[in-house]
């Protein structure tokens, strides 16, 4: 029996290149990407600019995957904020052309979205409440979900500050918006170069390990049903202690993480105070086990023994 063929939009991020990494055992893979250049041996690999209607239609075309994966996002939310055309065409707009397409191949739609959804009055967010988006970038994502939805079958996947891994992202390429690499990356490369770090005690979240995200997408491409699902790490933490983990296993002293209340720096978007996201359901659906912060942050950094051992701390 021949393989189905995926697509992967966005595989030279942190969740699509390790969805590639993933699928190539299930599936004939072909990955996009647009401002960072990416090379694997998982799959190939095509330059895709998601804003331009006719590059995506006609890449559906010759590609006629059976399943497609969107990983892609403006995700710097305040740029988002600055650049709210260039937010909406990104995170709701293609998400529609995306629907559109895979209805016409027959195609199954896995999206992933945010926490940043929700207003962050309580934490701990079930699939049933109701969002509250308080940024552009986040009712651009939520219209987004409401896009995907369009599609007759789809998955949608809400996760929490996702980090890990990837060399790509310590080539000091950025993304179209200009983040250069995600926040667990970006925190320890500030340690590795003694540089001071002010972390946030006030902004709780669920930090979702990528290689975990990216397996529960594979695993939803060949799933029946039409649901949302959160899918994060399974551990609510302010971004300071979560630094501090980090700070503790990579081998740097977490007694040199400085704490800070958001209110003591600008930001241009407003951000959930705490979003952290209830995953018990997609763990019962699939019969599978999310990770704790502990044994994510254990992954990320046998990865990075084996890739990138100077990163590491005494």
């Amino acid at each position: 029996m021949s393989k189905k063929t995926l697509l992967i939009l966005g595989a030279s991020g942190l969740t699509g290149y390790k969805a590639l990494q993933i699928a190539k055992k299930r599936f004939e893979v072909i990955g996009t990407y647009n401002q960072r250049a990416v090379q694997s041996d998982a799959g190939s690999l095509i330059k895709l600019d998601i804003s331009k209607e006719e590059e995506v239609k006609r890449a559906f075309d010759e590609i006629k995957p059976d399943c497609v994966l969107n990983t892609t996002a403006l995700h710097n939310v305040d740029y988002c904020e600055t650049h709210p055309e260039e937010s909406f065409n990104i995170n709701t707009k293609a998400v529609g052309l995306f629907a559109r397409l895979c209805n016409n191949k027959g195609s199954r739609l896995v999206h992933i979205s945010t926490d940043f959804v929700f207003g962050g009055e309580k934490g701990n967010y079930t699939e049933t409440d109701s969002p509250n988006p308080l940024s552009l970038y986040a009712k651009h994502k939520l219209e987004g979900e409401l896009e995907a939805r369009k599609c007759s079958s789809f998955s949608i996947l809400r996760p929490s500050v996702v980090y890990g891994w990837t060399h790509l992202e310590t080539q000091g390429s950025t993304s179209s918006s200009g983040k250069p690499m995600n926040f667990a990356l970006w925190a320890l490369s500030k340690m590795n170069k003694k540089e001071e770090l002010k972390i946030v005690t006030d902004q709780f979240t669920s930090p979702t390990l990528g290689d975990v995200l990216a397996a529960v997408s594979i695993r939803l491409l060949t799933f029946e049903k039409n649901d949302l699902y959160h899918v994060a790490g399974t551990t609510p933490i302010s971004r300071y202690e979560f630094t501090r983990k980090l700070a503790a296993i990579m081998g740097y002293d977490p007694n040199a993480i400085k704490p800070i209340e958001s209110k003591s720096f600008t930001q241009i978007a407003k951000r959930p105070m705490n979003s952290s996201l209830n995953c018990d359901k997609v763990q019962k659906a699939l019969n599978y086990k999310l990770l704790n912060v502990d044994e994510s942050l254990a992954v990320m950094r046998s990865q990075i023994e084996v890739e990138s051992p100077e990163l590491l701390g005494a």
